[in-house]
Order: C-alpha cells, then structure tokens, then sequence
C-alpha cells in the first residue's frame, strides 16, 4: 500500500467577531405571517402528560430538554443547528452554507458546561478556511475520539476533509485531508467516519442528476483508509467489496454508502440503491448488503457480510450503519413507497459470527415513519435514533415535531426506554435530523427556521444521568 503523508495545517481556525444582538439566544422571534393567506405558521412541541385522550395508550411520555442552547450572534446558514457534535461537556452546533467569497466559511458554536450545569456560549463562532467561492461546507459533523471532522466539497473537485480539535473553548482546524494530487476523485469524501485513530473515507458517486451518466458510476468504489500517527493523518490504502468467487464482475455502486468504525471493526453499508429524488431514481446495482472488516496485524481483512434478504426485502437496506464494539446497528427503508416506514436492526457478534440480535421497535403507541433512522448513534450500550416523522398517538394535529427514541438492554432484550422530545418549540418535523450521544449527554439539533421566526438555530441538550429528567420552561 502506499503511504501518503497529509501535512497538519499550522494555523488555527478563523473566528468571528460577535457582533452583539438582542433576543437571538434560542428563544423564536413572532412569526411572520403569510401574505397571501394571512395565516401564521407556528412551531410545534412535545404534548404535556396526560394532555390528550391518546395519553394512556403511549408506553412512553415524552421526556424534554434540560437546555435549549442557541447561538450568542446572528447565524447566516438558513439551516443553522442541522448539525450538532458532543465530546464529554462540549456541544458543538453548526450548519450547512456555501461559500461566496474566497477565504473563510460556516460558523460552528461552541459551547462549555460550567460546575453548576449550566451552558456556556464561546461568543466566537469558528470557521474553515481556505475555502473558494462554490464551495460548500458544514454538511455533516462527526465527532472522532477526541476530534470533529467535517468537509469542504470543493464545487466538483471532491472533497476536502477537515480534522477540527477543541481545545480551551476554541475549534482548532489541525489537519486538512485529500487525495493525493492527480489522484483526485469528484466523490471522495462522499462519507466518512472516525474513531480519532483511523479514518475511513468512501468515494462511492451518490451525485444526482448525472442524466445518463447515471448508470455509468463506478461499480466498484473504493473506501479510503488512514491512520493518525503523530497528528499526521496517513494514507495506509483502501478497501473494495469483497470480489465474486466464480469470477463475476463487482457489482457494487453503492459501497460505502454509509460506513462507522470503532477499533478494529469497519462496517461498510452497501445498499442495492438509494432513495430517489423527484427528478430521477437512482439505479439498481447487487443486492443489499452490510460488509464487516477487522483490522489483524495491520491489514483490514473481510470478516462478515452481512444479507439484507436474511431480514428483509428492503432495497435500502444498508442505508446507515453504527458500529460500538460488538454492536452494530443497520437501517434500512423502501425506496419506492413512501408510505412504508425505514427500520433499524440490531446485529452482535458473538463467539466471533455476526448474529441478528433483534429488529429494534418503538413502544407501543409510537408510531415510526419514513424518517425513523434517519439519524443514529450509540454510546457506552445506548442506542439512539431521530425520527422526524414519528408520531405518538397521544400528538394531535397535523404538525408534529418528530422524537429520539432511547433503546437499552434489559433482560436480554433491547426495549425502547425513553422518548425525547422538545419542549421548546421547533419547526414540524425538525426534531430529530440530527442526533450525537456522548452518554448520558444526548443532544439533538435545533435547525434555524426564519419563515417560522426560530432564530438563530442551535441545539437541544438532555442530560439523563440516572434517568433523570429536568424539564426546560417553554419559551413566550
């Protein structure tokens, strides 16, 4: 394999001045009205207990938010608080936004949880830098041991993968990572994942609207693998898909779709498609698929692959992986019905074999949605997952905020203990985008939403030490 050196950047992030603004610390501003109807859109929470008639027949009442955390200056990402990150008393919240000018670009907030529990805003929001008009930057923020990664997708060029390290309240940006030059791809960085020692980084072309180009993507994409040695990040090689026994071409366009890594376990999701846009559906390739690799003495080795079609005939199957230890967790949803509900699997490798544990369900009277899964984690044997779909038949209305679900082991079985949902209002369906656990700290994003007059986005914080629960005021 060739070793390729990814020199760490000198410099540390740019920051932001804050400018000082009244009333933009979480609480949502009156919203506008529409001028043509006259009628207000409004936010949407949890329901009190025992509020409706469907109380009694939810297993689960919605537990809230310890702290609603926003950001001390005005934001510019119209999606402000779609990503969030949390790394032991640090939360961290940002947005997707694309670059205008050459320079620096986003705005990630940081926030401290002071002796006596309460949270504190650095009042300097951080940016990337070298960033070049078109770029677009902040789309995802994964936490990685002990650092954040995130990317700059570099306007067709690929993408450029930044390695961010906290320290005393300040978003550091301590490495940039890409391919080497002239070994450029347009798809990598299409996903990625770290556990701050090793870094896997798939190229799989999950572009849209490529007309006929569609069905010419690479069949057999590589997953990129490198290693921190010293605070320089190497580029030890990559993994493809297992290749047939009896000589068959790979027909895998979708490895790497989603992928997790703790220690030595890779998982690679390798869905058969994934779901399509209005403009187009994405093409069929293999059949649905989990891959898991162990690293043994050096080498990343196949060790299990694992069939969507043993537990489902979801073509999605894949979608999204987890990986903790032992425990690996699968989503999978229906591309072609959007009515049919996504659902999550939980597998285990005992004595050695990947084993389906159980298919992970909600509580009675939740009802899961397409949503369900959207966004997954687990943390010290907590499995978390948003839905901004999910529905408890205790909601009424129309608009409903979406939920967290808590799944932990009791007797020998994963049962859905707990149901997180906001207090402070949100935007229907925007609760649940995005989840980060670092147990029992589970924060879940709170996005910006002007038109509904939720300014200037930030994230929701529970605290369920000892299953507590200590429920936030909701604001006027």
């Amino acid at each position: 394999m060739n070793i390729v050196a990814i020199a760490a950047c000198a410099s540390s992030m740019v920051v932001l001045s804050a400018h000082g603004m009244q009333g933009v610390y979480g609480q949502p501003v009156p919203p506008k009205s529409d001028p043509t109807t006259g009628v207000v859109p409004r936010l949407v929470s949890a329901p009190t207990a025992n509020s409706t008639p469907g109380s009694a027949l939810v297993a689960l009442a919605p537990i809230t938010e310890t702290a609603v955390l926003g950001s001390p200056v005005p934001t510019i990402a119209p999606t402000w608080g779609y990503r969030v990150a949390v790394i032991g008393s640090q939360v961290f919240a940002t947005g997707p936004e694309r670059s205008m000018s050459i320079g620096s670009v986003g705005q990630l907030c940081t926030w401290d949880r002071a002796p006596d529990g309460s949270w504190k805003a650095n009042i300097k929001l951080s940016q990337l830098s070298d960033s070049m008009p078109g770029d677009y930057a902040f789309q995802r923020l994964e936490r990685g041991g002990p650092f954040l990664f995130t990317a700059v997708n570099r306007n067709g060029l690929g993408t450029s993968l930044r390695v961010l390290s906290p320290t005393d309240g300040q978003v550091n940006e301590v490495a940039t990572i890409a391919l080497p030059a002239g070994a450029d791809l347009a798809t990598f960085g299409a996903w990625y994942a770290s556990d701050g020692t090793t870094l896997a980084v798939s190229a799989t072309d999950m572009r849209f609207n490529l007309g006929a180009a569609s069905a010419d993507r690479d069949r057999d994409p590589k997953t990129f693998i490198y290693s921190n040695r010293k605070g320089i990040w190497n580029l030890d090689g990559f993994v493809r898909a297992p290749a047939s026994a009896n000589g068959v071409p790979t027909d895998a366009m979708w490895f790497g779709t989603s992928l997790d890594i703790d220690g030595d376990v890779l998982a690679i999701g390798r869905p058969a498609t994934i779901p399509p846009r209005q403009t187009e559906a994405m093409p069929i390739s293999g059949s649905a698929r989990v891959h898991v690799y162990r690293r043994m003495s050096g080498q990343w080795m196949p060790e299990a692959e694992i069939l969507g079609a043993s537990v489902t005939d979801m073509k999605c199957f894949g979608l999204s992986v987890m990986v903790e230890g032992d425990l690996l967790i699968v989503r999978g949803m229906e591309p072609n019905d959007p009515q049919a509900a996504a659902r999550v699997w939980l597998f285990a490798r005992v004595g050695g074999t990947w084993v389906l544990r159980q298919e992970l369900v909600p509580k009675t009277g939740i009802v899961p949605g397409r949503a369900y899964g959207f966004s997954m984690a687990i943390s010290k044997g907590h499995i978390v997952l948003g839905d901004t779909s999910a529905r408890g038949v205790d909601e009424i209305g129309d608009a409903t905020p979406g939920m967290a679900l808590v799944f932990e082991e009791r007797d020998g079985q994963w049962v859905n203990t707990k149901r997180l949902m906001p207090a402070a209002p949100c935007a229907p369906r925007g609760f649940g985008n995005d989840v980060a656990v670092d147990w029992p700290i589970v924060v879940v994003g709170r996005t910006k939403n002007t038109n509904l007059g939720l300014e200037p986005g930030g994230a929701y914080v529970f605290d369920l030490a000892g299953d507590g629960q200590a429920v936030s005021p909701r604001p006027q």
